[in-house]
């Protein structure tokens, strides 16, 4: 701070003592605001909405949270007395603010950490059984290699998966389906970004297909691949600060209802405003982040009627947050003498991904039924999967004798008798061809040895053979036609994934009372909540009424009726009462403003949506 700002510091903390230096200013009024009897003083003296923007305040760490997120945190009858409390806060130093692309972004201090907890207030759920999703994502991931390898996923011209690809993977997430439709959508984005962010998969022709680093990981560090999955998510969503992750976690070690596991991570996904009173949530109403925790398997959650009421921390999201030696999950593989096989999700990925390329799975649980074919088989073969894996492949499954007897039949149609594209390379000089032929180095880049004629040559060891060949005078011209690949493109993924995350800058000393109600009304109107009219997608739509029928506000509508060829778009201002969505037609029953009966109103003949105060009335 500059030094006259120190000393009103300084003195409101103490009253006017005469001059000082400056040394003994900053101690005496750092020693004053770093009392924490006195911070939990203050937040004990505050309204329950107060306390509740504070805690969530401290709750979001090093990410903050900006003026219009914690707006969401306040009731709509407060909502006008945000800003001059948030100016209070700063003034006492139990928060500090700057300013990021014209928006006032909030942090708390390290030093008030776990002072400004609240209590749950309703108790413990009584939970009987908890639902957790365990290594699955594992098994996905596998799958959704297996099927590039396989060339079953295909690319549009504007390098977007095909609708088709889409949805044959959608249909393999039959456990996150069980759940919800969008769970299976929120978990394929997450291992699509997963897999395009490490280079996993490229782009051939019209095909995706997994790069030779993605299955070089799988060969060598499979067992590895649940914990790189959850490390690049803390980097991704906690921006690599594993400390707030855990710090989150651990508030989940004993069950927690929905709405305070919400609470929780909303400050990670803030971006509908936070529900107050419901036992149970659905799966779209939960923060983002709490997804994901379930589908990475490090939580875990108790459902009634389809919707999550509590949610707890699983025996793998303990190990993490105490860096505890991962307990390892069952690894069982049973090959039976009808060519079933029941393999457990938590064996090695490189099981499952031959499997996944050799069989047809039957189901999508923990224990995963396969079914081995001929068909299946010789098109795993085709895809390229080399030789020896499939060896491997024999003694990790333990087959009975009349499916190890039957494998084998198989393997030798494919691999007794081999058509090959291969590079020849011709010596015509005897004595020189020899000298190569014992030269280890050479040979260790060849296939095999021509006597009289020269060598069959490794494709990826070509360069190689090139170089040697220059120490011994031969230049040979020789025209390549490799199959280009490009890497996929993250985008289509990020921005199904990707969270707004303000950037701090310089901290404000100032706090002056100068915020331009004009701009922030505008911001606040650019949102899906505000005053002016916006066309929202239909998921966004629904959260706006139901939001609407919650508080009781009005809400303004341009409606036009599609199934009247001449209809004209009209203007409608109502109380939303009830929302009807189960099945079609969707429908809303409103009441409009200055009539006293309710009616209804087709969803789909909302064009623009806007909310009403009554102050705007």
């Amino acid at each position: 701070m500059s030094k006259p700002l120190l000393r009103n510091v300084h003195a409101k903390a103490f009253g006017h003592k005469g001059l000082l230096n400056n040394a003994l200013i900053q101690s005496e009024a750092l020693d004053f605001y770093k009392d924490r009897d006195r911070a939990i003083d203050l937040f004990n003296k505050m309204k329950p909405w107060q306390r509740r923007c504070l805690n969530l305040l401290y709750h979001s760490g090093s990410r903050g949270l900006t003026y219009n997120e914690l707006r969401l945190t306040v009731p709509v009858s407060e909502s006008r007395q945000l800003q001059e409390f948030l100016l209070s806060l700063c003034k006492d130093f139990l928060a500090w603010r700057t300013s990021s692309a014209g928006s006032m972004v909030y942090y708390g201090f390290s030093d008030f950490a776990g002072c400004f907890e609240i209590p749950d207030e309703s108790g413990a759920p009584k939970a009987t059984s908890f639902q957790s999703f365990g290594n699955l994502i594992d098994w996905h991931i596998c799958l959704v290699l297996s099927l590039a390898m396989r060339k079953e996923l295909k690319i549009n011209t504007n390098n977007a998966v095909h609708r088709r690809s889409y949805q044959i993977c959608l249909d393999c997430f039959a456990a996150s389906k069980q759940l919800s439709e969008k769970a299976a959508e929120n978990e394929l984005a997450l291992i699509f970004l997963f897999l395009t962010e490490n280079g996993w998969l490229e782009q051939e022709d019209s095909c995706l297909v997994p790069s030779e680093k993605a299955l070089e990981f799988i060969r060598k560090n499979g067992f590895r691949l649940h914990q790189d999955i959850v490390s690049w998510w803390v980097k991704e969503r906690f921006r690599g600060d594993r400390g707030h992750c855990v710090q989150l976690l651990k508030e989940l070690q004993e069950p927690k209802s929905a709405l305070e596991a919400s609470y929780r991570f909303w400050v990670m996904d803030p971006a509908s405003r936070l529900l107050e009173k419901n036992k149970e949530m659905a799966w779209d109403y939960l923060p983002r982040p709490l997804r994901e925790l379930w589908l990475l398997g490090l939580v875990k959650f108790c459902l009634v009627r389809g919707k999550v009421e509590s949610v707890m921390l699983d025996q793998s999201g303990l190990d993490w947050i105490q860096n505890a030696i991962a307990s390892i999950p069952e690894q069982n593989i049973s090959c039976l003498p009808n060519f079933e096989l029941i393999v457990s999700t938590g064996t090695n990925p490189r099981v499952l991904f031959s499997l996944a390329c050799l069989a047809t799975v039957e189901n999508d649980e923990t224990f995963l039924r396969f079914n081995l074919n001929r068909d299946s088989y010789i098109q795993g073969l085709k895809c390229g999967l080399p030789e020896t894996e499939i060896e491997h492949f024999k003694t990790w499954i333990k087959p009975p004798v009349n499916v190890a007897d039957t494998l084998q039949e198989w393997n030798s149609s494919f691999y007794g008798a081999r058509v090959h594209t291969v590079r020849l390379l011709k010596i015509e000089d005897l004595s020189i061809l020899a000298e190569l032929s014992r030269f280890p180095q050479f040979t260790e880049c060849t296939e095999e040895y021509i006597p009289g004629y020269g060598f069959i040559l490794k494709p990826e060891l070509e360069k190689r053979v090139f170089e040697i060949l220059e120490n011994y005078g031969f230049n040979p011209f020789v025209e390549r036609r490799d199959v280009e690949r490009v890497k996929m493109s993250s985008e289509e993924w990020r921005k199904d994934f990707a969270v707004a995350w303000p950037e701090a800058k310089a901290p404000d000393y100032e706090l002056k009372n100068d915020a331009d109600e004009g701009t922030i009304q505008t911001a606040l109107n650019s949102t899906k909540y505000g005053s002016n009219y916006q066309q929202l997608a239909m998921f966004d739509l629904v959260k706006v009424l139901r939001y609407a029928k919650t508080v009781g506000t009005l809400v303004g509508a341009k409606i036009k009726d599609s199934t009247k060829r001449l209809a004209k778009e009209e203007e409608k201002i109502f109380f939303v009462h009830g929302l009807r969505l189960a099945k079609s037609p969707q429908t809303l029953e409103i009441q409009v403003y200055g009539q006293e009966e309710r009616t209804s109103l087709d969803l789909n003949f909302i064009k623009e949506i806007k909310v009403i105060g009554k102050k705007e009335l």
